[in-house]
């Protein structure tokens, strides 16, 4: 072209285009046609061919001259059969002209050609309709097949690819998948309690596929297939004990010929740098009995020397970092290979990136100085949980990681890489401001936002706001109590308070934190002292506990654990009985404080810690960005989502506004539509725990369906709610496999509230939900398939232009 442009002599210059078009077919190419020669005079038979060398971004260049009256023209971009040269699709005609300087300098120019951009301003095709997806969302563990063992595997993700291919979904959206074995119990089950952002999780190998097993091996994993796939749901420490036993059998017999193997030898030198420290803390979490690395001792800080020494292949203890090693190499080659399927099948595999990670784990082990070790992660009360989160995750030091230009996340985000194509952030809200929580806190609700423009004692003086023990502490009487515990308020009262001034009460010095609660209501002595009528009633307990923390949390404002001088409001300040009992002048001091706290004073110090982070996650990859925007959702986060591009998160039963219902025909296009997560109940259990009026509404006002609201959702409840995500404007429509299963009587679960992965507002949730069915036997349901594919097909997505 600049030949070409130099041959035109005076007035020659080169128009570059460049445009984005992420959804062309293999044998379909991006043009561009228009009002000149050089562009085929509009004739879309000698459209101009764009190279996709840097797909998905398309590009070419072409002479004009000045002299051609090429000063200004039109143009449009279109999309043709390679074959036949058959347009496809086109777009609205855009116009090109060259400014004052452009023109003088074209004109001056002599020996050399001037390159002008041309298809600058709109960077992507713009199609009459825009391209949208559909997925299907599923946990690994919850998969179900006669080759697992008592859980999903990564092998059983190439039958849900299956799946998606035959019905025509795009999309697969995981679970975290890191491994998660902290405690040696069913607590690892949490799977976003990571003890490495590196490792995968060795609940999900294959044993099979670790090469043929002696006779007696072979036998005894068919038995525990055998009994652990009878179950309805997972026994995670059966599992893991059948898996690891058998793991550590195998790597006995094959060591020598796999540490010696090339395949091997590779990926341990590009994964060292992770691998090492993970098999290191876990072989010490294993021979100290705990992960806790405080109490290691000299163990209990690391440096690059000391990891070198302990992981030296002629050391006594090699084997059990080779079983390790031998573990994760083979995860890696079974994710990798079903990541591999999908991306064969136009499949795209999204993965979940947890916001934290646990206290106790190889990263805060190797990088004590990026985590504030002594704060846990949480969020305040929302949807989910009536009085907060507490993860028990360490939070971030933002400013030490920002030293380096955030490598451990880039690390951490170039080796999701690896297997997926796109992700979500879990909580991208923490990248803005973390909810913090000072560690001698069990609950959400104490929490205080990290960084926050703080209250200062001064605010507070010139609002005549004096009286500072009575909005720190715990507000309690004799009259919360007896509301509270009823016919026991007395014996309650004598166990765990001792009166203060003013006819209040304080907590005991032995249980003045949640912590010490918490700790206490775990011994069993104390049930039968507390309730005689009830002896070693759990339920009672748990009730007792659960109300005890509620008083703790009856507070005005946290002081800041770093400055004495400033404090926090309590969220939902307003629900508080010590709110309520305030005076009317105080009331309306402490409700302008909340709003101005929590709506004004940190919008702009938010914004800008989003702006300063999320565009280098954003850079550390190619992956499509998803973020989980649900809760509390601060003004400056659309707009900073929208500037990295990246797209929110719609439910319908939490709408952004105050509407009983999002409407998802007003959901943005840069967002993903689902009708329930992992977090909540599904659909059918939603729908069917309603009020009658509210459900009422819901199917007249929301489905736009006749007649009267059935009890039961039924069949066609769950194809009209499925329906409606798949008709809305989102980009994507994502929907938990549990409610596609909905759709067909002989697909569905009996009981929809078996259903539900995960209880946000129980920190002791056991994750162990399993299909009902084997994935094999969706996909020969052929009448489901083809129903999934029509409603795919009706509502336009996957449709490429």
């Amino acid at each position: 072209a600049i030949t070409k442009a130099l041959i035109l002599g005076k007035g020659g210059y080169v128009a570059r285009f460049k445009v984005f078009c992420a959804t062309v077919l293999s044998n379909h190419e991006v043009c561009v046609t228009g009002n000149t020669e050089s562009l085929g005079n509009g004739d879309a038979d000698r459209a101009v061919a764009l190279s996709d060398t840097n797909f998905p971004w398309w590009s070419v260049c072409v002479p004009m001259s000045i002299s051609d009256g090429n000063d200004s023209f039109s143009y449009r971009f279109l999309v043709r059969e390679k074959s036949t040269l058959k347009v496809i699709a086109e777009e609205a005609e855009r116009s090109f002209e060259l400014n004052e300087a452009d023109q003088k300098l074209i004109e001056a120019s002599k020996a050399r050609a001037v390159i002008v951009f041309a298809g600058c301003g709109e960077r992507s095709v713009r199609f009459e309709r825009r391209w949208r997806g559909a997925g299907v969302s599923v946990p690994v563990f919850s998969l179900r097949s006669a080759e697992s063992c008592g859980v999903g595997e990564f092998e059983d993700l190439r039958k849900v690819v299956d799946f998606c291919a035959k019905t025509g979904f795009q999309l697969l959206q995981l679970l975290p998948v890191n491994d998660t074995t902290v405690y040696g119990n069913w607590r690892d089950s949490y799977p976003y309690s990571s003890v490495s952002c590196f490792a995968l999780h060795p609940q999900y190998i294959r044993l099979s596929a670790l090469g043929a097993l002696p006779s007696a091996l072979k036998t005894e994993l068919e038995n525990a297939q055998k009994e652990l796939n009878a179950l309805a749901e997972i026994d995670y420490e059966k599992v893991m004990d059948v898996k690891l036993s058998m793991i550590r059998k195998i790597y006995a017999i094959q060591k020598t010929e796999f540490l010696t193997s090339r395949e091997f030898i590779e990926f341990f030198k590009k994964e060292q740098n992770w691998l090492v420290p993970y098999a290191l803390f876990r072989m010490l979490s294993d021979l100290t009995g705990s992960p806790n690395f405080d109490g290691w001792g000299a163990r209990s800080k690391i440096t690059i020397e000391d990891l070198e020494k302990l992981a030296a292949p002629d050391s006594l203890h090699f084997d059990h970092l080779g079983v390790i090693y031998y573990t994760q190499f083979h995860l890696h080659k079974q994710l990798k290979s079903a990541a591999d399927y999908a991306a064969k099948h136009s499949v795209v595999f999204k993965g979940d990136l947890p916001i934290g990670v646990n206290r106790f784990c190889a990263d805060t082990w190797v990088n004590p100085h990026l985590f504030r070790l002594d704060a846990q992660a949480g969020a305040p009360p929302d949807y989910f949980a009536e009085y907060g989160q507490n993860w028990g995750f360490p939070t971030y030091e933002w400013d030490e990681m920002a030293k380096d230009g955030y490598a451990w996340w880039k690390m951490r985000l170039s080796h999701m890489a690896y297997y997926f194509h796109a992700y979500r952030i879990d909580h991208i809200l923490g990248f803005f401001r973390i909810w913090e929580i000072p560690s001698d806190y069990v609950t959400g609700i104490a929490g205080r936002y990290r960084p926050a423009i703080a209250v200062k004692k001064s605010e507070l003086d010139s609002r005549g706001l004096w009286d500072m023990d009575r909005y720190l502490s715990p507000y309690v009487h004799d009259g919360l109590l007896q509301k509270s515990f009823g016919s026991n308020w007395e014996s309650i009262k004598n166990r765990f308070f001792e009166p203060t001034w003013g006819g209040r009460l304080k907590f005991k010095p032995e249980y003045d934190t949640e912590k010490k609660v918490s700790n206490a209501l775990a011994d069993p002595k104390h049930e039968k002292s507390l309730n005689n009528d009830a002896g070693k009633d759990i339920e009672f307990m748990r009730e007792l506990k659960m109300q005890l923390l509620r008083l703790h949390g009856n507070v005005l404002l946290y002081q800041d654990t770093a400055d004495s001088e400033l404090f926090h409001p309590r969220f939902y300040i307003h629900k508080t009985a010590s709110f309520q009992e305030l005076s009317d002048e105080w009331k309306r001091q402490f409700s302008e404080l909340y709003d101005d706290y929590f709506f004004k004073r940190q919008n702009e110090l938010w914004r800008s810690q989003g702006m300063t982070k999320l565009p280098a996650m954003k850079a550390a990859s190619n992956m499509l960005v998803c973020g989980e925007d649900l809760g509390f959702i601060p003004e400056c986060v659309p707009d900073v989502m929208e500037a990295t591009s990246i797209i929110g998160l719609r439910v319908q039963r939490m709408p952004e506004t105050n509407e009983e219902f999002g409407n998802p025909q007003k959901y943005p296009w840069e967002s993903v539509a689902t009708l329930s997560s992992h977090d909540t109940s599904t659909f059918r259990a939603w729908y069917e725990d309603l009020e009658p009026d509210a459900r009422a509404r819901y199917y007249h006002d929301m489905l736009q369906m006749k007649g009267a609201a059935p009890i039961e959702c039924t069949t066609e409840v769950a194809k009209r709610g499925v329906d409606h995500m798949l008709a809305s404007p989102a980009m994507w429509a994502i929907f938990p496999m549990q409610d596609l299963l909905a759709m067909d009587e002989g697909l569905r679960r009996k009981n929809p509230k078996e259903e539900q992965i995960n209880d946000p507002s129980n920190p002791d949730h056991y994750w162990r939900f399993r299909l009902h069915l084997d994935v094999a036997d969706i996909l020969k349901n052929k009448q489901f398939i083809e129903l999934c594919s029509t409603m795919i097909k009706e509502n336009h997505r996957g449709i490429p232009y």
